[in-house]
Formats: structure tokens, C-alpha cells, sequence
């Protein structure tokens, strides 16, 4: 009876492997539209340039996406963004900064507390000496999210998938930023960053008044 157990399961991983091999394989920019190889690999080679990899039900999808990136809401979806918000915490004038955690991945997927360097003291004084006082930590998915100091920070979920649809259309591995100035304008880090980059992109939206 064990081997024919141990015979069925050989059998369904090697169908599942044989029905993923038959996929096609597509491939597309960071708008998603539909591109030829080519084309992804020439983009891929640009500097900032990364993509994900997904084993869809009909296809396997790779998608670029650039790791910075810079837009301006429309005065709708920014008004939506900051009623949101500001069902948190009140919103002051200036900058809002947005740490986004997507759920348990590969990257993420360490049951230990977080050394995440966002979490340091340095940079919250930071953050002071910069006057930000908007910053939010939201969440798509929380497993794993007890690794990230729930008791000390304050996690809030990401209702009806708002900031996910303005700003993170993919799931990017580890966490993603981005930070918002009054007009609307963003920078956003798209995956694993660290302190130095929010102070960075900070400075920047600053530097454009």
C-alpha cells in the first residue's frame, strides 16, 4: 500500500511538472502590456530594471518592473489616499512616508524578530530632523508580521486594497515604499530597501519646492 502511495505521488509531481513545462511562456513591460523576449531582455538590462515570475493557471508571466519609480496621484486618487489615512492617524501638512508589507514571501519568510534596519532609532530622529511626522506602516497579508514588532509599531491593514492598486500592483519581494509630498508627487521603492533610501527619496521631493 506505501508504495503505491509513494508511486501516486511521483506520478501527480511529475504531471504537475509536465502541465507547467506546457505553459506558454509570456513576457511584459511594466504597464503589462504583452512584449516579445527580446524585448524583456534588453529592458532587463537596464540600469534598475528587475521582474517577477509568476506560474499562472494558463500561462508563466514574467513581468518588469523598475525599482524606483516616480508619478503624481490625480487629485481623486489622492484625496481617496488621504481619507484613508487619515482614518489611522490625523494627517499634518507635508511629506507622507508608506512602509508596505505584502505578506510572507521568500524573502520574509524568517520566523525570527526582523534586523530590518527601518526599525533603528537613527532613523526616526531622521525622520524628526526632517519634519516628518506622516508615516504609515500598512499591510496586505499578516503572516509573518509578528517578526515585525506589532507591539511597538503600528501595523494597519491595507482596506479594499487601496494603496496596493496606487502604488504596488505586484507583490515585490520583502516590503516596498513610497513617500508622497502635498502635490501628490511619489518615489517609490519597489522591493527590498532599507532606511537610507526613504531619507534619500525624502530629500529629493524636498529639493523639487
Amino acid at each position: 500500500m506505501k508504495i503505491r502511495i509513494s508511486l501516486l505521488v511521483v506520478l501527480l509531481s511529475f504531471l504537475q511538472t509536465l502541465s507547467s513545462q506546457s505553459k506558454p511562456e509570456n513576457y511584459y513591460n511594466s504597464s503589462f502590456d504583452k512584449i516579445d523576449k527580446s524585448e524583456f531582455d534588453e529592458t532587463l538590462k537596464k540600469e534598475g530594471y528587475r521582474y517577477n515570475k509568476y506560474d499562472l493557471e494558463n500561462e508563466i508571466a514574467n513581468i518588469l518592473y523598475q525599482r524606483k519609480t516616480r508619478g503624481q496621484l490625480s487629485h481623486n486618487d489622492f484625496n481617496d489616499l488621504k481619507n484613508q489615512l487619515n482614518k489611522i492617524a490625523p494627517i499634518s501638512d507635508g511629506i507622507i512616508v508608506i512602509i508596505y508589507y505584502p505578506g510572507k514571501d521568500w524573502c520574509n519568510q524568517k520566523e525570527s524578530n526582523s534586523t530590518w534596519n527601518i526599525f533603528d532609532n537613527d532613523y526616526k530622529k531622521n525622520l524628526k530632523k526632517l519634519n516628518i511626522t506622516n508615516q504609515f506602516w500598512i499591510y496586505k497579508n499578516d503572516e509573518n508580521l509578528k517578526y515585525y514588532y506589532p507591539k511597538k509599531i503600528n501595523w494597519q491593514k491595507d482596506e479594499d486594497q487601496l494603496i496596493e492598486n496606487l502604488f504596488f500592483k505586484m507583490h515585490y519581494p520583502c516590503s516596498s515604499s513610497t513617500v508622497i509630498d502635498e502635490n501628490g508627487d511619489f518615489i517609490s521603492i519597489l522591493g527590498e530597501f532599507g532606511k537610507q533610501e526613504i531619507i534619500e527619496n525624502i530629500k529629493e521631493l524636498k529639493s523639487k519646492k
